[in-house]
């Protein structure tokens, strides 16, 4: 009879509890709720994992240690989880507005995708007169470095047409250069001549600079004060010595090369030799030996507006 009360009165008191939790519960949030309960699962994961282990104590504390575990770790993962709970909320909330703004970004991507594509491949290369008369442009577009369209304004075209009709030969013979590299330009990427929409009293460079701001495009030239104009009007430049300058190799005092010494220098005592992309190698006591090629060792460089000289002495 009297474990009949127990057992009732066992039953009354869970059940008591069981409506205090649900009492309790009913009050809180959702978000709270839902974290409570993850953290619970946390807990009981942590919990199964150090069961096996503990289980295998000897005697009672294989029994008990296990029960005793599983209860800290929930009480203890709820306890840090509510404890932190605005961070979550707001850990979830930031991958809520991720998640949502990719979901409606997705039926649009390939719309941006192309119209990004387009916009990289539409990107308009200005190109300057002293770069068509440099004539490198034509071994940068063989590499197929030079991305979008190569636009001439017909005042570039004309400036170097009435180049080529010089009467001086040297100047005739830079203007048929530069309408050489032209024709090469055209076999290799996409040239457009267009038509001028500038002021006719401007000078060249100026109209070049206005043209680039009204298309929106990118100047390419190898004069260095159009550079530097460009810059201040905010048009970005490709200049093709900086692009040289940057390529050339790295050389440091100590090293050794041989160079061939081929003319005399300004100051006493001094020869010339260039390296095959025109960097100056200055040897001192090289005046004597003109035309002959010889082994050196790089003493110093100076850092000069045009680029770097680089100053030797003859290995002895």
């Amino acid at each position: 009879m009297e474990s009949i009360y127990l057992l009732v009165f066992i039953s009354a008191a869970l059940a008591f509890v069981v409506a205090l939790l649900i009492a309790r519960l009913s009050k809180l949030k959702a978000n709270t709720l839902f974290i409570g309960i993850f953290a619970a699962i946390v807990g009981l994961l942590i919990g199964s994992l150090a069961y096996l282990p503990l289980s295998r104590l000897p005697s009672i504390y294989g029994t008990w240690l296990p029960i005793v575990f599983y209860v800290i770790a929930v009480v203890g993962s709820i306890w840090i989880f509510l404890a932190r709970r605005s961070t979550i909320e707001d850990t979830l909330g930031t991958v809520s507005r991720v998640v949502h703004v990719i979901l409606n970004l997705k039926p649009h991507m390939p719309q941006l995708l192309s119209t990004a594509a387009k916009e990289t491949a539409q990107k308009e290369l200005l190109v300057d007169t002293s770069v068509l008369i440099d004539a490198r442009i034509v071994d940068i577009a063989k590499t197929g470095f030079l991305s979008g369209k190569i636009i001439i304004p017909k005042f570039i075209l004309s400036e170097l047409q009435n180049i080529a009709d010089s009467d001086e030969p040297m100047r005739r013979a830079k203007g048929r250069r530069g309408l050489d590299s032209l024709a090469e330009l055209k076999k290799i990427c996409k040239v457009e001549v267009v038509a001028e929409d500038v002021a006719q009293d401007d000078p060249v460079d100026l109209k070049l600079i206005h043209l680039a701001k009204a298309r929106k495009g990118d100047v390419l030239t190898t004069d260095y004060n159009l550079n530097k104009v460009a810059k201040v009007e905010n048009v970005r430049v490709l200049n093709i010595n900086e692009l040289s300058q940057a390529l050339r190799p790295v050389i440091i005092p100590g090293e050794e090369m041989q160079i061939k010494i081929v003319q005399a220098g300004k100051e006493r005592n001094q020869g010339v030799g260039y390296l095959p992309d025109g960097t100056m190698i200055v040897v001192e006591e090289g005046d004597k030996l003109v035309g002959e090629t010889i082994q050196v060792v790089i003493k110093r460089i100076l850092q000069t507006a045009a680029g770097k000289m680089f100053f030797a002495t003859i290995k002895k």
